[in-house]
């Protein structure tokens, strides 16, 4: 059997979206395998399922891997995954932070590998990869990265047997010796022209609150301000807020919440979308500008508006670190969305 040339692992639908986009930029459509490593959680299941179910429908080959699933199951599917991995001449990655992807690298063969953006953590990527740091997710300390992660940043480094791509709207995120390619999302943008509403904002969520970045209180008092500033305010949930969250800011005066079927991106160029979108450090900062800056009502004014609402020292929880810190207030700050100016 003729070995397969390109082997995708995707694990959210953000992943999976990324991978599309790689591809339909560079043209790999063909003899390409996304395999989707099925989480645990719901709400990611069903995003993976309406995004895969896309990706199909524009001739992409997208196959369910329940890897994590408890006896034979399970088993069989990491069997017939290691020797996919083993076989293919390249391999696209959607999280090279994942403990069970790292756990598949050494099965990797493959001379080229390619890494596509899961959010603003490329960056982290691109930082271990060049100072040989574990891959260690930015939220977390380093020093008690396993022996997993340290080979992580091994495999995963350009040299002379591998060759390393990062595709990615980022800018900085590609490491010494990869190519970057960028990411302009002109798959998404072929999704459809959205109708643009004027009659309230969007606001996009983030994990901070989730994670334990960000004081709940806080992020909810930042919440209550911009609701009160607009006529009202539709709230789309991230993927990892718990239904008490979500309760709490839908009892907000002016907010409704909608736990959305797809990513973000894929969301608003569907539409419909507001005028005004205001997202709190995330991705979305850079990925929304990049997703909806075609639309316009005339040749000099975009129709809608991207801004960031950034993250405050004091609504950091007192676990949250110096490097967690900086991080998130680079997400903010180094985003193409401008930030939500507030009154004093």
């Amino acid at each position: 059997m003729t070995a397969l040339r390109t082997l995708a692992l995707v694990e959210s639908a953000t992943q999976l979206l990324n991978v599309v986009e790689w591809a339909h930029a560079t043209g790999e459509t063909a003899d390409l395998r996304i395999a989707v490593l099925c989480p645990k959680d719901s709400p990611t299941r069903g995003q993976l399922r309406e995004v895969g179910a896309l990706a199909a429908g524009s001739g992409l080959n997208v196959d369910l891997v329940d890897i994590r699933a408890l006896g034979s199951g399970g088993l069989l599917g990491g069997v017939r995954l290691t020797r996919s991995l083993s076989a293919a001449h390249r391999v696209v990655l959607g999280d090279p932070f994942s403990g069970l992807i790292q756990t598949l690298l050494p099965f990797v063969r493959a001379e080229h590998v390619v890494v596509v953006d899961d959010g603003t953590a490329t960056w982290e990527f691109a930082a271990c990869v060049d100072s040989g740091a574990p891959l260690v997710r930015w939220r977390l300390e380093a020093r008690g990265a396993t022996p997993r992660a340290a080979r992580a940043t091994r495999l995963l480094s350009p040299g002379a047997h591998r060759t390393l791509t990062v595709f990615s709207c980022l800018t900085g995120a590609t490491p010494v010796g990869a190519a970057g390619i960028v990411n302009r999302y002109g798959w998404t943008r072929s999704q459809g022209v959205p109708q643009v509403r004027a009659d309230e904002i969007d606001v996009v969520g983030a994990s901070l609150v989730e994670t334990g970045v960000v004081d709940r209180a806080a992020y909810l008092a930042a919440l209550a301000r911009l609701a009160a500033r607009a006529t009202g305010v539709r709230y789309l949930a991230h993927r990892r807020e718990s239904e008490n969250r979500l309760a709490e800011i839908a009892a907000l005066p002016n907010v409704r919440v909608q736990r959305g079927r797809l990513p973000v991106e894929l969301t608003l160029r569907q539409g419909p979308v507001a005028a005004h979108v205001i997202t709190f450090p995330s991705t979305a900062a850079h990925t929304l500008p990049v997703v909806l800056g075609d639309l316009s009502d005339d040749a000099t004014r975009p129709a809608v508006r991207v801004e960031v609402r950034r993250v405050e020292d004091a609504w950091f929880t007192p676990s949250t670190g110096s490097h967690a810190r900086d991080f998130v207030t680079r997400i903010g700050t180094d985003a193409p969305a401008r930030p939500v100016l507030e009154p004093a």
